[in-house]
């Protein structure tokens, strides 16, 4: 096995998340002659989030030369490109989220010293990668072991002094540091914000800076599915999905990060 899409799924949220979006990921294998596989077990300990950026740690992953990964909330566009078998780069695919969103440099500031990011290689034109779509190719797999290990020495020696962060996301997340790593490195190329359009962005930029009423009328629509007949939830929410369905037809992967509630729209959508 050359090249697969690979998913991480260790708990009953996030299976329920990927019930939703796997037919997607299992049309474009499908369609493209790629493996879909995903991870029912930590192969990074009790640091979850790190799972993504160990994958060739796996043994049906250790023959493979590229790898796709998804986060669970990203739908993949019926009509989306070969991203894995044209990626012709050493690097790291991914893109930025600032750029999508617009944030200020300050923001960005904030974002990385929120996290404890180790910042003694300074970066010009910093930006905050997401890390929900990645191509992972087999020559950054030591770059990835080497982040995550200097990433675990900051984590102990944190937990050993006073100076620590109530919300414990802080010491799980992985984003700040591979997103900074990547950058100080010279280790990604962007593939484009198409092949990671972040849903709420999206939104924001094409629908309405307003997000609070769509919001509303997405968490009725996750409360209510597969509790009501599911031609009258169709109908209650016929506009909310048919807006979900634009987003994703401007998209290769469309990733809902952040609320989930908006995912459920998406349901059946590409079956």
């Amino acid at each position: 096995m050359d090249k697969a899409i690979v998913g991480v799924c260790c708990d009953a949220r996030q299976r329920r998340i990927l019930e939703v979006t796997f037919p997607s990921w299992r049309e474009y294998g499908k369609r493209h002659g790629l493996p879909v596989i995903v991870l029912e077990r930590s192969h990074a300990g009790e640091d979850f989030y790190w799972n993504k950026h160990l994958l060739y740690r796996v043994p049906e992953l250790r023959a493979a030369q590229r790898l796709l990964f998804l986060d669970n909330d990203v739908f993949v566009n019926p009509n989306a490109g070969p991203l894995l078998e044209e990626w012709d780069s050493p690097l790291i695919g991914a893109t930025a989220e600032s750029t999508q969103a617009g944030w200020s440099p300050e923001f960005i500031a904030r974002y990385y010293a929120e996290y404890a990011v180790d910042q003694s290689s300074p970066v010009p034109d910093l930006q905050i990668i997401n890390t929900g779509v990645l191509v992972i190719p087999r020559e950054q797999a030591e770059f990835l072991e080497c982040v995550y290990q200097r990433w675990r020495e900051r984590k102990n020696a944190r937990e050993k002094s006073a100076a620590k962060s109530r919300d414990p996301f802080v010491h799980a997340a992985d984003q700040p540091h591979v997103s900074y790593a990547l950058q100080a490195e010279h280790r990604s190329k962007d593939f484009g914000p198409c092949s990671n359009t972040l849903w709420w962005h999206w939104y924001r930029q094409h629908i309405s800076s307003r997000q609070m009423p769509f919001l509303l009328r997405s968490k009725a629509a996750a409360l209510t599915s597969g509790r009501i007949p599911r031609k009258l939830w169709r109908a209650l929410f016929r506009r909310e999905r048919a807006t979900f369905a634009r987003g994703l037809a401007s998209a290769d992967f469309l990733h809902v990060a952040g609320s989930k509630s908006s995912l459920f729209l998406g349901e059946g959508c590409c079956q």
